[in-house]
């Protein structure tokens, strides 16, 4: 497994992951077929999007803050929604690899999801070697 440090800025932020992921798959040669990505908060997510045009995060930011109004929640640490976000956004996914890379399409990008910063964070990155035929 490996693991890569992140620092949050700001309560809620996208910061884009793809550079530091293909550069810890190419360190590690990792001649696998996928890799799985997994962030170990509660209070954060990972998500596959567009990482061209800079509109599109802060789209998916106001549209997230919106999606939560103002409410009373029974969690007195204040971060309720920042919980409720990263259960609908999730903790994980799965990528190709190829080459040693991320195999993504054309415009999309790996983001770390903040929702309760800004924290110190950390992102886990599995190799998955392919199947070799028997």
């Amino acid at each position: 497994m490996i693991e890569i440090a992140l620092q949050s800025h700001r309560r809620r932020e996208m910061i884009d992951v793809t550079p530091e992921i293909n550069a810890a798959l190419a360190a590690a040669e990792a001649e696998s077929a996928a890799c799985h990505i997994f962030v170990p908060h509660t209070t954060a997510a990972a998500v596959i999007n567009e990482n061209a045009d800079p509109d599109v995060v802060r789209d998916l930011l106001t549209a997230w803050e919106k999606l939560i109004p103002p409410v009373h929640f029974a969690h007195t640490e204040g971060n309720s929604d920042a919980h409720f976000l990263s259960t609908l956004l999730g903790p994980s996914l799965l990528v190709p690899v190829e080459a040693g890379r991320l195999r993504l399409g054309t415009w999309q990008g790996i983001f770390f999801v903040e929702l309760d910063g800004p924290r110190s964070r950390r992102l886990w990155i599995t190799p998955l070697p392919a199947q070799r035929e028997s």
